[in-house]
C-alpha cells in the first residue's frame, strides 16, 4: 500500500480521475460541482462526526485590549453568516449548518442547542452595538489555503461584511504546518480555522477537549473558571449518562462564553478509482483501509 501526499486538493483529483490514485480523502470546493457525475456511484457523499468552526484567538490584542471581548460581539458576528446559502452554493450542500458545538453522531448530540447560528443581520448588528462593536471594525480568518478552504472563507467574510458593515478578509497560510504553527505560537490576529472530528462518540469531546481551560484542543486561550467548574462537575457524575446530560446543559450555556463559532457539520465528499471496491468510510471521516480491495 502506497500513501502520497498532494500540495492540492485538485490534483490529487486530477489523479483520481486517471487512475493514478485509487482512494481519495477529500475533494475540492472547485471540484464538488462535478465529482458526482466525474465518477458515477463511485462518488462518497457521506456524513461523519466532525465540525467546522471559527475559532477566537483570545490572546489576540483585538480581543483582549482595552478589555476582554464581550461575548455578545461574537454572538452578532455568528449571527451574521449565511450558513444556509454558503454551504448550498459554495459547499455544494456537502456540508449541514450548525446548530451547536457538538457534532452529530455522537452521544449526547442536541439539534438546535442554540439560536446564534441562525442567520439574523437585524440581531447581529443590535448585538455587535450591544457589546460595545468589533475592536477596529474588522476582523481576520486565518486559515491553510492548501485545504480547500479559501471559498468558504471569503463566503463568510461577504456575508459578515454585507450584514453589519463589519470587514473580514481572509488571512491565508500557504499550508496547514504553517497555520498550525500561528496558532502554536500564538500569532494569530483575530479568528482561526478550526475544526474537530470525534476522537470518541460522547460530547464531553466535543466540549472539554476544546473549551477546558489549557486542554489540547484550546489553542485560543479560551478561559472561563465557571465552566471548568461545571466540566470537571460533569466529568465527575457517577454515570455516563447523567454526564452526557450535563455537557448537554453546558452545551446550551456556551452561548455566554461564545469560545468559537458554529459553522457546519462534515461530511465525507471523496471517491475511489475503477481498480478498487469495498472502499467505505468510517464515523471519523476516515476510509477504512482494512476493507479495499484491489482488482487484479
Amino acid at each position: 500500500m502506497v500513501f502520497k501526499n498532494y500540495t492540492t486538493l485538485e490534483a490529487a483529483y486530477e489523479d483520481l480521475k486517471s487512475g493514478n490514485v485509487d482512494v481519495l480523502r477529500q475533494i475540492a470546493p472547485k471540484d464538488l460541482p462535478v465529482y458526482r457525475q466525474d465518477l458515477g456511484d463511485r462518488a462518497v457523499d457521506q456524513a461523519y462526526s466532525a465540525i467546522q468552526t471559527m475559532a477566537v484567538a483570545f490572546y489576540a490584542d483585538q480581543w483582549k485590549k482595552p478589555k476582554p471581548v464581550d461575548p455578545k460581539v461574537i454572538q452578532g458576528l455568528s449571527m451574521a453568516i449565511d450558513r444556509a446559502t454558503i454551504t448550498k452554493t459554495v459547499l455544494q450542500g456537502t456540508r449541514e449548518p450548525a446548530t451547536g458545538w457538538v457534532a452529530k453522531g455522537v452521544l449526547g448530540y442536541q439539534p438546535n442547542a442554540v439560536d446564534v447560528t441562525k442567520f439574523d443581520p437585524t440581531k447581529a448588528k443590535e448585538l455587535i452595538k450591544a457589546g460595545g462593536g468589533v475592536p477596529g471594525n474588522k476582523i481576520s480568518i486565518q486559515f491553510n489555503a492548501d485545504g480547500g478552504h479559501k471559498e468558504w472563507v471569503d463566503a463568510v467574510c461577504n456575508s459578515i461584511t454585507q450584514s453589519t458593515g463589519v470587514a473580514c478578509v481572509g488571512d491565508g497560510k500557504p499550508d496547514f504546518q504553517a497555520d498550525l504553527t500561528a496558532r502554536k505560537t500564538k500569532q494569530v490576529k483575530s479568528f482561526y480555522r478550526s475544526g474537530w472530528v470525534l476522537d470518541y462518540p460522547v460530547n464531553a469531546n466535543f466540549i472539554s477537549d476544546l473549551f477546558r481551560t489549557g486542554a489540547a484542543g484550546n489553542q485560543g486561550d479560551f478561559s472561563n473558571k465557571e465552566l471548568d467548574a461545571k466540566i470537571a462537575k460533569a466529568d465527575s457524575a457517577a454515570t455516563l449518562d447523567e454526564s452526557v446530560k450535563q455537557y448537554q446543559a453546558i452545551e446550551k450555556d456556551l452561548v455566554n462564553y461564545m469560545p468559537s463559532i458554529p459553522l457546519w457539520y462534515y461530511k465525507v465528499n471523496a471517491g475511489y478509482s475503477e481498480k478498487v471496491s469495498g472502499v467505505a468510510y468510517g464515523q471519523d471521516g476516515d476510509p477504512i483501509l482494512t476493507g479495499v480491495e484491489v482488482h487484479k
